[in-house]
C-alpha cells in the first residue's frame, strides 16, 4: 500500500482518470435507446461505489494452501527402482515403507565387509595373546625391549585394522538400509516421481509427504507489516471464515513483497487457492476519516479540493459535493472535509464529467 500526498502536480493524473470516467459514461449512455436530455424523465446506467470509513478500509490478496510441514525424500544411493508401495494421496505412517531399490550390490558389500572384520577380529585377538604370553617375561626382564615393543606394536596395528573393519561394515549397513525410502513423518503423499525399473541417485528428490498441519501463504507489500495473532478474513471454497496471522517474513523477497503465513483449516486441501482480506487502515488514524473512490473524484485546478456526484436518499437523483482532499490510500482517497458526506452514501464512480446535479441515473454497483 503506497501514500501520496494529494497535490497539484497529480492534477494531470486526476485529469486522465476523469477522461476515462467520461469515455466509459459514454458507453453506458450509447446502451440505452432514447439519449435523455435535460430535464427528461429517462434515466441513464451509471457506475457507483461506496463510501467508507478509514477503519474499513481493506486489502484483498490470493493465497495457496501449503503443508506445515513437507518431507522431500531421496535414496541415499544409487540403484534401480525394483518396488513402490505408495500413490499419489495415500496416508502413510512415520516410518512405512514407501518404495525400494534393488538392493543386492549392498548385500554383498555387507557380506564382505562382515567378513573383513570377523578377520581382523581374529587376528587382533591372536596380537593380543602374544601380548599376554610375552608379558611375564617382559616383567621378569627376561625379553629384551625390543620383542615387548614389537608385541604391543603388532597388537595395536590389529586393534586399528579392527575399527577399520567396523567402519567399513558400518557403512555396507548403511548402504543397504538406504535402499529404501520411509516416511519420516505421518501425512500424505504428495509428490511421486519414481516408477518400477527407473535409476534413482542419491540426492534426487523423488517422492514427498505432507505433513498434517495446514498454512495459507500469500504475499503482501513490503510496507504492510502484518503481526502474529492479527485477524484476517479468509474467503474460499468452504465459504468465509476468521483466520489469524501465524508469522510472516523478515526479508523481502523479489519484487518488494514479503511472505505471510496465516492459520487455514487442517482439512484445506493443499494448493487450493483462497482469497485473504486484510485491513490496510492506519491505526492511528480517527474512525470518523472518510475515504471516496479515487474515480469518483473530479479534481479543481488546485488539486487539493474537487468535486463528486452523490445518490439522494430517494437513490436515483445525483448531488453535488465539494470536497476537500487528503491522502491517496491505493484507489481511495481521503476526504478531509465534505458537506454531509456519510459512510455508505454511494458516489459515481464512471461518467462524473458526463452527469450533474439533479438528473436521475440507474445505479449499477462498481466491482471494488
Amino acid at each position: 500500500m503506497s501514500t501520496h500526498i494529494f497535490n497539484p502536480r497529480r492534477v494531470e493524473r486526476h485529469a486522465a482518470w476523469a477522461a476515462g470516467a467520461l469515455t466509459l459514461a459514454a458507453a453506458l449512455a450509447a446502451c440505452s435507446p432514447n439519449e435523455p436530455t435535460a430535464g427528461a424523465d429517462v434515466s441513464r446506467p451509471a457506475y457507483v461505489a461506496t463510501v467508507r470509513s478509514a477503519s474499513e478500509a481493506s486489502q484483498t490478496y490470493v493465497g495457496d494452501v501449503r503443508a506445515t510441514r513437507r518431507a522431500d525424500l531421496s535414496f541415499g544411493v544409487t540403484g534401480l527402482v525394483s518396488d513402490v508401495a505408495v500413490q499419489v494421496g495415500d496416508s502413510v505412517r512415520q516410518g512405512q515403507l514407501l518404495a525400494s531399490l534393488d538392493n543386492k550390490p549392498q548385500q554383498a558389500q555387507l557380506a564382505a565387509a562382515s567378513a573383513e572384520l570377523q578377520r581382523a577380529q581374529a587376528l587382533a585377538a591372536e596380537a593380543y595373546q602374544r601380548v599376554e604370553r610375552m608379558r611375564p617375561a617382559h616383567q621378569q626382564d627376561a625379553a629384551s625391549s625390543t620383542e615387548w615393543g614389537a608385541v604391543q606394536l603388532e597388537l595395536a596395528s590389529a586393534q586399528a585394522a579392527v575399527k577399520a573393519a567396523q567402519a567399513q561394515r558400518e557403512q555396507a549397513a548403511w548402504a543397504l538400509d538406504k535402499t529404501q525410502l520411509r516416511s519420516p513423518i505421518d501425512g500424505v503423499v504428495a509428490l511421486r516421481n519414481l516408477e518400477r525399473g527407473q535409476a534413482a541417485g542419491p540426492g534426487a528428490p523423488v517422492m514427498a509427504v505432507d505433513g498434517r498441519g495446514r498454512e495459507l501463504v500469500i504475499h503482501v507489500p513490503g510496507k504492510l507489516r502484518l503481526k502474529p495473532g492479527q485477524t484476517v478474513q479468509l474467503q474460499g471454497l468452504a465459504g468465509t471464515l476468521q483466520s489469524r496471522v501465524l508469522h510472516s517474513a523478515e526479508r523481502l523477497d523479489a519484487g518488494g513483497v514479503r511472505q505471510v503465513w496465516l492459520a487455514v483449516p487442517d482439512d484445506a486441501q493443499v494448493g487450493s487457492t483462497w482469497s485473504v482480506s486484510v485491513n490496510i487502515s492506519d491505526p492511528g488514524k480517527a474512525s470518523a476519516v472518510l475515504q471516496i473512490p479515487l474515480r469518483a473524484v473530479v479534481p479543481d485546478q488546485g488539486g487539493d479540493t474537487g468535486t463528486a456526484l452523490r445518490l439522494a436518499k430517494d437513490g436515483q437523483t445525483l448531488e453535488k459535493l465539494s470536497l476537500k482532499l487528503g491522502q491517496i490510500q491505493g484507489d481511495w482517497l481521503d476526504v478531509q472535509e465534505s458537506n454531509s458526506l456519510r459512510p455508505g452514501d454511494r458516489v459515481v464512480v464512471a461518467g462524473a464529467l458526463a452527469l450533474r446535479a439533479g438528473m436521475k441515473i440507474q445505479p449499477v454497483m462498481a466491482k471494488p
